[in-house]
């Protein structure tokens, strides 16, 4: 009989609920500790504390240079800005130099630093990250500007930051910032 399935051939298994092969509690732990790190995952990647330690970061790259620029390379650089600042954006500089208001007169400042400077180092140190809304905050910061002079020694000078910050278009950006005095602390 071709096409006919013996009765050895066709066994049915009787469902046993007290069987579990020895993997299975493997398995169930591999799935949590899964779940478990996409959650932690998750709520690492939307934290807005992570979000502005990038814009800082971002920020720094784009003032920071090893060499007079004036190349492409230095627009790009300095158009990065652009995203990171609210269009109308206002930097005091407590009397170390004229206040700035407006986007394109931070990028213009910016960009005449980088073509007028042998090197700028840029690097913000120990943010203190406030929210005050799920759109809003504020931030205290380090932020330590290395020069070289004339006789192309390095010249550090470091002040403390007063950022205001919003969220816009869902990207954090930078409303205001105003250098405190030098006895200024964290």
């Amino acid at each position: 009989m071709t096409g006919c399935v013996s009765k050895a051939e066709v066994e049915t298994h009787q469902y046993n609920p007290t069987y579990m092969p020895a993997s299975t509690p493997v398995r169930v732990a591999i799935v949590i500790a899964a779940l478990v790190a996409s959650v932690a995952g998750y709520r690492w990647w939307i934290n807005p504390e992570r979000h502005i330690h990038r814009l800082l970061s971002d920020v720094a790259a784009a003032l920071s240079h090893d060499g007079a620029e004036t190349d492409l390379r230095a627009i790009a650089a300095v158009a990065s800005l652009q995203t990171h600042l609210a269009p109308d954006v206002s930097i005091e500089v407590n009397g170390a130099g004229a206040d700035l208001r407006g986007r394109s007169d931070v990028v213009a400042m910016a960009a005449r630093l980088r073509a007028s400077q042998r090197m700028v180092r840029v690097q913000f140190f120990d943010p203190d990250i406030q929210f005050s809304s799920d759109s809003a905050g504020t931030t205290r910061v380090t932020v330590q500007v290395t020069t070289r002079d004339a006789a192309g020694d390095e010249v550090a000078d470091a002040r403390v930051v007063s950022m205001t910050l919003v969220k816009a278009d869902g990207h954090w950006q930078v409303a205001s910032a105003r250098v405190l005095p030098k006895d200024a602390v964290l």
